[in-house]
C-alpha cells in the first residue's frame, strides 16, 4: 500500500484554511495543521485584565490572524477532523520581516503591501522550511489562488500560478512573488471553489468555523487606525509641513506625511467648498503636494524588484498582449513593459490609470495566468 503524502496546512481559524485541511484529508493526504503565533502590539506593557479604571486605547490588541479565538477555533478544527495540531511561534520573524517593513516604507513616503510581503518572507520562506523539517511534501494554505503543472520538453516541468475560480475572492496579486521551486510544494485546495461553495463545504462537515466572519484589513492593526499605529511607530514624516497645489501655491498645513497616501481626499484640513486630493509626498521638502482628481491619472509607471513566475524570454513579454493590476481590488489594464536595468522596468498603460501609489505593487496577468510583478516605484 502506497505511503500517503504528508501536508502541512496553514490554519488560521478561519473558514477557508479549516476547508483547505478537510479537502486535502478527504483527498487521502496524511494532514498537520500548523497555526502562526504573529506579532501583537503590546501599547503599555500592561496586563489586559478587566480593570475598568485604565485606557483601553493602551491596552494589547491582539493580532487578528493569531488571537485567542482564532486559535481555539484552529484547534477545534484539527479535533473535529482528527489530524494533528502545532503551533509555531514567528512573532520576531513576523515583527522583523513585515511589521518592520511596513513603518520604514511609510517612513519613506510609501505605502506598503504587508501581505505580499507575509507572503513571500513567512509563509514562502519559514513555512516552507517547516515543510522540509517535518519531512513533508507539500504546504497548503487557504488562499484563493490555483496551481497548474505543465510538463514540457526533455522532461521540464513548470508551474503555473493560475487566479481563483471565484474572481471575487482572488488573491494571487499577493503571490507574485512566488518561485518555481516554492509552486512545485504548494497547495491551495479552495482554490477550484467560491466562496459560498466554501462556506457550504464547512456547515456540511460541520466545521466549528463554518459560520466564523472573515477578519478585514491588516492583521497587526486589529484597529484599523493606522495613523495611530504610524505615530506610535514611525520615526519620520510625523513633522508638519506645507500642503500646495500643483502650482506649488501653499493652501494649509499637513499632519505629517505619514498620515496620507495618494488619491486620499478625507482629512486634508485646506476647507473650502473645492474638493483637493493627494498627487504627491514630496518627502524630501516635507511637502504635501494635492491637486484635482484629473491629476491623479498616470499613464506610465517605473516599477522595481521585477520578478516572473515562469521562465519567458524577454521578447516574449515585450510581444505578448498583458494586462497589469496596480493595486488589489483594482481592474486588469491592458499595458506594455519596457525593460530596464536591475531589475525595473517601465509599464506604459493603454488608459491611465488613477492613484498609482509608490510601495504597491503591480502584478501582470495573461488570461487566468500570474506572469509576475514588481513593486512601484514612482
Amino acid at each position: 500500500m502506497p505511503k500517503k503524502q504528508r501536508v502541512i496546512c496553514a490554519m488560521s481559524g478561519g473558514v477557508d484554511s479549516s476547508v483547505a485541511a478537510a479537502i486535502l484529508k478527504r483527498r487521502g493526504f496524511e494532514v498537520i495543521g500548523i497555526f502562526m503565533k504573529l506579532w501583537a502590539e503590546n501599547r503599555s506593557g500592561l496586563s489586559t485584565s478587566l480593570d475598568f479604571t485604565r485606557d483601553k486605547s493602551l491596552e494589547v490588541k491582539e493580532n487578528t490572524c493569531c488571537s485567542l479565538e482564532a486559535v481555539t477555533a484552529a484547534r477545534a478544527v484539527a479535533n473535529k477532523l482528527s489530524i494533528p495540531f502545532y503551533v509555531v511561534d514567528l512573532e520576531k520573524e513576523f515583527k522583523k520581516a513585515v511589521v518592520d517593513y511596513y513603518i520604514e516604507e511609510y517612513d519613506a513616503g510609501r505605502t506598503p503591501n504587508p501581505c505580499v510581503i507575509c507572503n513571500r518572507d513567512i509563509k514562502g520562506e519559514i513555512l516552507m522550511r517547516k515543510v522540509l523539517e517535518m519531512k513533508a511534501d507539500f504546504l497548503a494554505t487557504g488562499h484563493y489562488a490555483r496551481i497548474k503543472k505543465i510538463e514540457k520538453r526533455k522532461s521540464k516541468i513548470e508551474y503555473q500560478l493560475l487566479q481563483a475560480v471565484d474572481e471575487n475572492k482572488d488573491q494571487t496579486y499577493f503571490l507574485w512573488t512566488l518561485r518555481q521551486d516554492q509552486l512545485a510544494k504548494l497547495l491551495f485546495p479552495i482554490g477550484d471553489f467560491t466562496k459560498p461553495d466554501v462556506r457550504k463545504m464547512a456547515q456540511k462537515l460541520g466545521l466549528p468555523t463554518a459560520e466564523r466572519k472573515e477578519s478585514q484589513g491588516i492583521c497587526f492593526i486589529p484597529d484599523r487606525d493606522v495613523c495611530g499605529f504610524l505615530a506610535r511607530h514611525a520615526k519620520k514624516l510625523k513633522k508638519p509641513g506645507p500642503v500646495v497645489n500643483m502650482k506649488g501655491d501653499k493652501l494649509g498645513q499637513h499632519f505629517g506625511l505619514l498620515n496620507y497616501t495618494i488619491g486620499q481626499r478625507e482629512r486634508l484640513g485646506i476647507g473650502g467648498p473645492k474638493a483637493y486630493y493627494v498627487v504627491k509626498l514630496d518627502v524630501g521638502k516635507n511637502v504635501l503636494v494635492v491637486g484635482d482628481e484629473k491629476d491623479l491619472h498616470r499613464q506610465k509607471l517605473i516599477a522595481t524588484d521585477l520578478n516572473w513566475i515562469r521562465d519567458i524570454p524577454i521578447e516574449q513579454i515585450k510581444l505578448s498582449a498583458l494586462g497589469g493590476r496596480i493595486r488589489y481590488g483594482h481592474g486588469i489594464e491592458n499595458c506594455k513593459i519596457a525593460f530596464l536595468k536591475n531589475k525595473q522596468i517601465k509599464v506604459i498603460f493603454d488608459e491611465p490609470q488613477r492613484a498609482v501609489t509608490p510601495g504597491q505593487s503591480i502584478v501582470f496577468y495573461q488570461g487566468k495566468e500570474v506572469l509576475g510583478g514588481a513593486v512601484i516605484e514612482n
